[in-house]
């Protein structure tokens, strides 16, 4: 696969905007914030990327548009949105801020374009002003994979000084061995796990035995998927500092998406019942 003649497919939208030309189809990029809470304020942490499939000019839903392609043709698109985020952030200065990019388990079965693949965004990465350890790889959560080419590109992206974050953990196969296998920086905890867990105290009290076990895995733990102060609330009970949803900004342009550098955290604190 020739990355170069890959990025040649990218093309520029009105105000800046880049997308990548797939056949019949367009894939556009959106940015959701990602916070470091803090006492009573949040800063600017990182940005998840986001692909945003169209065809003929009407969106559809990323996991139609995914699950219809062969096993090629999604290495090729998994690809193509890699680079199309990139050139999305290039023209914004993130200095430290992080890029969050998702990385397909099945992609890994092409273990040596994989490999190359990696070394050319690692120098593309460099060239557009980010270091790599700014640029973090979520691996989505995938039953039935190849677990040997998962581990080796984990470790060839931990060897160019890229960042990896599990996503989705608490579903399916994202559970405890997996973490303890890929050893990532960063735990994406699942918003609906993580709800129906605090939900009910019996279940509360097993969710907590679980985190506490990641935080002895020394990885950071973001909480994903915060709509209300009471999910912030529930996520900084179990010392989560990384904080992304819509309570602090939905999925947008990488400008607006990176304009608030600092943002008010509301109060979670949970009303007590009022005495008789």
């Amino acid at each position: 696969m020739d990355l170069t003649r890959l990025s040649s497919r990218i093309f520029e939208l009105d105000g800046g905007h880049q997308a990548f030309d797939f056949g019949s189809f367009e894939i556009r990029s959106a940015f959701q914030p990602i916070y470091a809470i803090n006492n009573n304020a949040g800063m600017l942490y990182g940005v998840e990327a986001l692909a945003r499939p169209l065809y003929k000019g009407r969106s559809i839903e990323p996991l139609d548009f995914f699950s219809r392609l062969s096993q090629r043709d999604r290495f090729v698109a998994d690809w193509a949105c890699l680079l199309l985020h990139m050139a999305n952030t290039a023209a914004w200065r993130l200095g430290n801020t992080s890029l969050f990019v998702n990385l397909n388990p099945g992609s890994c079965r092409f273990t040596d374009q994989m490999v190359k693949g990696l070394e050319f965004y690692r120098d593309l990465v460099c060239e557009k002003g980010l270091t790599p350890s700014n640029v973090v790889f979520e691996i989505t959560e995938e039953d039935g994979g190849d677990k040997q080419a998962l581990s080796t590109i984990v470790d060839k992206l931990k060897s160019l000084g890229f960042r990896t974050a599990i996503d989705d953990f608490g579903v399916g196969s994202s559970d405890l061995m997996r973490v303890i296998e890929l050893q990532p920086d960063i735990i994406k905890v699942d918003a609906g796990w993580f709800r129906k867990m605090m939900e009910h105290e019996d279940t509360r009290q097993f969710a907590h035995s679980i985190i506490l076990k990641l935080h002895e895995m020394r990885a950071h733990l973001l909480f994903e998927g915060v709509e209300t102060p009471r999910e912030l609330h529930w996520a900084r009970e179990c010392a989560g500092s990384l904080i992304q949803g819509w309570l602090f900004g939905k999925a947008t342009h990488i400008g607006e998406a990176t304009d608030a550098k600092k943002v008010a955290v509301p109060s979670t604190q949970v009303p007590t019942k009022a005495s008789a």
